[in-house]
């Protein structure tokens, strides 16, 4: 009985069936709007706040900081040319693709296995963060105009612009999310360090791949990293807020037919 007392549900890692999943829904719809309203504020919050880091970043750049800064990005971009190579050049264009199409692919097969397992809310979270780091870097691009190093051509208008990295801010938010899972949900505390290590490195690795194609400048890419995490943090924060103790529906108590009729009638005297 007291293990049936309630279920808390963590919709950010869970796996549970529809009906606790109904419950939880019914729950936060009846008894915790504070509850919704405060995950509303955490994402409007986090993708302001990226915004306007971004836009503090770049003041900082153009206008305190611009010699500098420029000296920096190009300084970067010509010690990278030092060690061009064709098969340099193979392998950075592989890895770059591990920030762009390989995130699609990878967060397609990764739903299919949330859903299967019944972890809504991680599929959830998952387009939240990928689908929202997206957005972001195309209103941020489109409202910086920075030029690339070398010019490229999009689908999107914005991606054609540099300022901040796409590749950066996409995969800092994808894999840091996937980072966040496999820290809550792998047991083995070496075996989630080693995976979470790994992910940070292979973000590093795409940045890096960006520079070297000379697809960014230094500071885009740092820009991406600080948007990118700072929104899957939110996103984190707000799975957590929405975490509740889920109450079962009481049982219903069906009456027999005599205590339903009431007690018998007394014998005739």
């Amino acid at each position: 009985m007291a293990a049936n007392a309630g279920r808390r549900v963590d919709p950010t890692v869970d796996a549970r069936s529809p009906s606790v999943w109904r419950s939880w829904l019914e729950q936060l719809g009846r008894n915790e709007q504070a509850r919704l309203a405060e995950f509303g504020v955490i994402l409007v919050g986090g993708f302001v706040a990226a915004a306007l880091l971004l836009y503090a970043f770049a003041w900082l750049a153009t206008e305190v900081l611009e010699q500098d800064t420029q000296a920096i990005d190009m300084g970067t971009l010509n010690f990278l040319q030092r060690f061009s190579s064709p098969q340099l050049t193979w392998l950075a264009q592989g890895v770059s693709l591990m920030g762009s199409q390989v995130v699609i692919a990878l967060g397609a097969a990764l739903l299919v296995v949330f859903f299967w397992q019944r972890r809504w809310g991680a599929a959830v979270s998952l387009i939240l963060v990928t689908a929202g780091a997206q957005l972001l870097n195309d209103v941020l691009k489109e409202a910086f105009h920075r030029a690339r190093p070398v010019p490229v051509a999009g689908f999107v208008d914005a991606q054609q612009f540099s300022f901040p990295s796409g590749h950066a801010m996409v995969s800092a938010a994808f894999y840091l999310y996937l980072a966040y899972l496999s820290w809550r949900l792998v047991r083995s505390h070496w075996r989630r360090t080693l995976m979470g290590g790994a992910l940070v490195v292979l973000v590093l690795l795409i940045g890096l791949s960006r520079l070297y194609l000379e697809a960014h400048y230094l500071s885009d890419v740092i820009a991406g990293y600080l948007a990118g995490v700072l929104w899957t943090d939110s996103v984190v924060l707000g799975g957590r807020v929405l975490a509740l103790r889920t109450q079962p529906r009481p049982p219903t108590v069906v009456a027999s037919a005599p205590e339903a009729a009431g007690p018998p009638p007394p014998p005739p005297p």
